[in-house]
């Protein structure tokens, strides 16, 4: 594949992504602040010459390229842009892939005048999937562009939206789901461990999601919290002091108390009735939708 492209950061993340561009024949040039540090700046030199890239000490070699990735923490993506501006050709198309939410997002954007930036995110498998695996979706009006020039370079791109900042949302969102189950399997299982019920509750909920595939799992829970929200806030609120009785602190289960409650005072208020399912998820959904969103109180 032929074209200049450019990266900005070859951590975990950037050495399996760059690695894949080079592979596939694309004139990569890598510029990371690491190269500067005397103690480690050789051996990174040393790793991204490896795979065909060739190593810049300063964002000013990235001046000639058409694509720029950008790679880096969180916490640098808006000053890797800001690094870049000064030294960034007319209609250059810069894909940040880093993991911020979409205000960041918006922050690169504006901190790249002239410059044809697209929202991007990777999910799924992460840096634990070879290059040509990890989900990448893409946002912005220059998103179809950059789904083809990453396709072409070997990696499997999406686009989610035409709008910056939609990506980074999905995968914000995605971690509420996914971050979410984490944590409650954490504080579920410290419980189980301190009452020795550990296998037992394993098994038990293993019959339950093995029932149904995630959509339909998705679907079932949000269309029939509508239904039973008020009796199922007795409910939460008891495993919320059966956790509390174990002395692990009910912090998720704390916060499904208060769900619960915000819903069921809401489907109460509206003359929703109880035990009714709405026939489908985005049925389920308008009728939460248009509750009350303030925050219920401890109960």
């Amino acid at each position: 594949m032929t074209g200049r492209w450019g990266l900005i950061g070859f951590g975990e993340a950037g050495r399996v992504i760059g690695g894949a561009v080079a592979a596939a024949g694309v004139d990569l040039a890598v510029h990371d602040r690491v190269l500067l540090d005397a103690a480690r700046g050789p051996a990174l030199r040393a790793a991204i010459g490896s795979t065909g890239a060739t190593p810049v000490d300063d964002p000013a070699g990235l001046a000639d390229r058409d694509v720029v990735l950008s790679l880096v923490t969180p916490a640098t993506a808006v000053p890797a842009a800001a690094g870049f501006a000064p030294h960034a050709a007319a209609g250059v198309l810069y894909v940040d892939l880093n993991s911020t939410e979409p205000a960041t997002k918006h922050e690169v954007a504006a901190a790249l005048t002239g410059v044809r930036v697209v929202d991007g995110v990777m999910t799924g498998g992460g840096i634990t999937l070879d290059g040509a695996r990890i989900p990448i979706s893409l946002a912005g009006p220059d998103a179809a562009e950059a789904a083809g020039l990453l396709a072409g370079a070997g990696l499997s791109a999406t686009v989610v939206g035409s709008e910056i900042g939609a990506a980074a949302a999905l995968k914000m969102l995605r971690s509420v789901v996914v971050k979410g189950m984490e944590g409650l399997w954490v504080e579920a299982m410290l419980a189980a461990r301190e009452l020795d019920v550990v296998e037992p509750l394993m098994a038990m909920v293993e019959e339950t999601l093995d029932r149904y595939s995630t959509r339909e799992f998705a679907t079932m829970l949000v269309a029939t919290h509508v239904a039973h929200a008020g009796r199922r806030s007795v409910e939460v609120r008891m495993a919320r002091d059966t956790v509390a009785g174990t002395g692990v602190p009910p912090l998720l289960s704390g916060g499904l108390v208060q769900r619960h409650q915000l819903s069921a005072r809401g489907l109460a208020a509206a003359g929703h009735e109880p035990g009714v399912v709405p026939p489908s998820l985005a049925a389920a959904l308008d009728i939460l939708r248009a509750l009350p969103r303030e925050e219920a109180p401890p109960g």
